[in-house]
């Protein structure tokens, strides 16, 4: 009997080990695949790998009616926009700006330009502002 019990310990903790084993790997894929490298209004030049995964922050007040919009991706299909989100600061008041937050994807080797326009989309005057990054996919 006492053999027996002994033998089923070793097997549960075999198979514990495994289960976390696995669960380690799984978190630290997951942390490695979520580390997306972010650009400012500043970092106008880019440079990503194929399949790669980066975030342009760009600072905005949504409150105003101004917001980013992508105006052109070059020709070729280097960088595909994969989404936006609009982050507010911690413990934000009514009308404070925060950053739109653009998430991209480098799916081809090559050069693409990136052109942001910051306007109301209801006006048919010029941007108030303009970024234009340069990205280049390796």
């Amino acid at each position: 009997m006492t053999i027996q019990i002994i033998n089923l310990y070793k097997y549960n903790m075999k198979n514990l080990n495994y289960f976390f084993a696995i669960v380690l790997t799984f978190v630290l894929v997951t942390l490695s695949n979520s580390q997306e490298k972010t650009y400012l209004a500043t970092d106008t030049e880019i440079s990503a790998s194929v399949g790669e995964n980066f975030t342009i922050s760009l600072e905005s007040n949504q409150s105003t009616g101004y917001s980013w919009s992508v105006g052109m991706i070059s020709d070729n299909a280097q960088v595909v926009v994969a989404g936006m989100d609009y982050d507010l600061p911690e413990g934000a008041k009514t009308g404070q700006g925060g950053a739109e937050v653009w998430h991209m994807k480098a799916v081809s080797t090559g050069t693409a330009k990136v052109i942001f326009y910051y306007s109301r989309s209801w006006e048919k005057t010029a941007p108030v502002n303009t970024i234009t990054y340069n990205v280049t996919v390796k």
